[in-house]
């Protein structure tokens, strides 16, 4: 169990790389035309093409005495279709950034960052078997960076479990392994920030897994003053993808998973892997009995509190390879990390294809190229054997 300091300076490590202060600006807005998730906003910077900073403005519109929610609701549609004309929106630039002076909107975003991001890191540090102070900084910068669960397996794999080599091995093997993985990304964005992962080294070799106060991360300070305000933020990059009911339906194993775990929780449900009326309405059941917003949609706080984050297999139990589920051309297509994780395997290997996160018929046919390049069934469907060629 962290101490509130230790929470604090865990969060302040990410706040420097991600705005080079350690406190937080709950009117931050930004938008880098390079950055896969558009516009992004608040404390934590969370963003519009996740489809969570659609989440963060309804809540804040809802909430009593939301000083700038009449300025803010004719943009509800536009946040939840993820309109990227929202991107260069002026006039919805200042109001964003002036909503972040707004008592009510700065409550909004704690408890609403809180849970989309703090409470998934602790699920997380919690079944990989994380305790230190350190480690979870480590975990709390891979869920807001994105991709933790892809690296995390991949450093299992390699390296095998923290139970078997101890945590500090572990978390190290960690930032190793998702420093090569950044600075061999295809993203430019994403290669520019391995910074992230030399500051965790230096931590690392400091042996300052308590996390104890003064440090310094990129040239600031950590101390208790520096420490006291309330910090969270941070920049999404690759999360998981939104799931809610719209047209044409959402298709994938992640979905499956979802209506897997609603079985399991006594609803009665065909787990095809289409979100349709009805898992949007069991969803919606399922959070009402939970406490939770019964809105349908399944994002960070309701994946967590449903078991299918990622972080459903417990420590004890076998770890399958990463990210088992066949990838192929689908109609509508697959979209996400994985694919894009796929795409720039695919690039290392010399092969072209874009890195756009959609398997379509240009990544099918690079797909087929690879497959045939290495005497493999150039079929297109990348299975447990593609996979383990390409690293994945």
């Amino acid at each position: 169990m962290l101490t509130p300091l230790q929470k604090q300076a865990a969060k302040a490590i990410v706040n420097a790389f991600e705005t080079g202060t350690l406190q937080g600006d709950y009117g931050n807005v930004t938008f880098l035309p390079t950055d896969p998730g558009g516009l992004t906003y608040g404390r934590s910077q969370t963003t519009l093409n996740s489809g969570n900073l659609a989440l963060l403005i309804h809540a804040y519109v809802k909430a009593p005495g939301a000083s700038y929610a009449n300025e803010l609701r004719p943009y509800l549609g536009r946040f939840d279709a993820q309109d990227q004309g929202l991107n260069r929106d002026s006039t919805l630039r200042r109001i964003l950034q002036d909503a972040g002076s707004d008592p009510v909107m700065q409550t909004t975003q704690d408890d609403f960052f809180n849970r989309v991001y703090w409470e998934p890191t602790i699920t997380s540090a919690n079944y990989i078997g994380i305790k230190t102070a350190l480690g979870m900084a480590v975990v709390y910068d891979g869920r807001i960076h994105g991709s933790w669960h892809l690296i995390r397996d991949r450093t299992i794999q390699n390296h095998g479990k923290l139970s078997a080599i101890g945590e500090q091995k572990w978390v190290a093997h960690y930032v190793a392994t998702r420093r090569n993985w950044l600075a061999n990304h295809s993203i430019e964005l994403l290669r520019r920030t391995v910074y992230r992962m030399d500051t965790f080294n230096q931590l690392i070799a400091d042996g300052n897994w308590d996390l104890k106060l003064p440090f310094f991360v990129r040239g600031l300070r950590a101390d208790e003053a520096a420490l006291s305000p309330s910090v969270c933020i941070s920049a999404e990059i690759a999360p998981d993808r939104l799931l809610k009911l719209q047209t044409p339906y959402l298709r994938g194993e992640d979905i499956r998973q979802v209506q897997i775990a609603l079985n399991q929780a006594g609803f009665s449900i065909e787990p095809d892997g289409v979100f349709g009326p009805g898992t949007a309405e069991l969803v919606k059941q399922w959070q009402a009995q939970q406490g939770l917003t019964p809105d349908g949609i399944i994002g960070a706080a309701t994946r967590s509190a449903l078991g299918v984050d990622g972080e459903a297999l417990d420590a004890t139990t076998p770890t399958p390879p990463v990210d088992s589920t066949a990838l192929k051309l689908t109609n509508p297509p697959l979209r996400g990390n994985e694919v894009r994780a796929l795409q720039a395997a695919l690039r290392e290997k010399g092969i072209r294809v874009g890195t756009d996160g959609v398997f379509g018929p240009d990544t099918d046919r690079a797909v087929k190229e690879y497959q045939r390049s290495q005497g493999m069934a150039a079929d297109g469907i990348v299975g447990p054997a593609t996979r383990r060629s390409l690293k994945l």
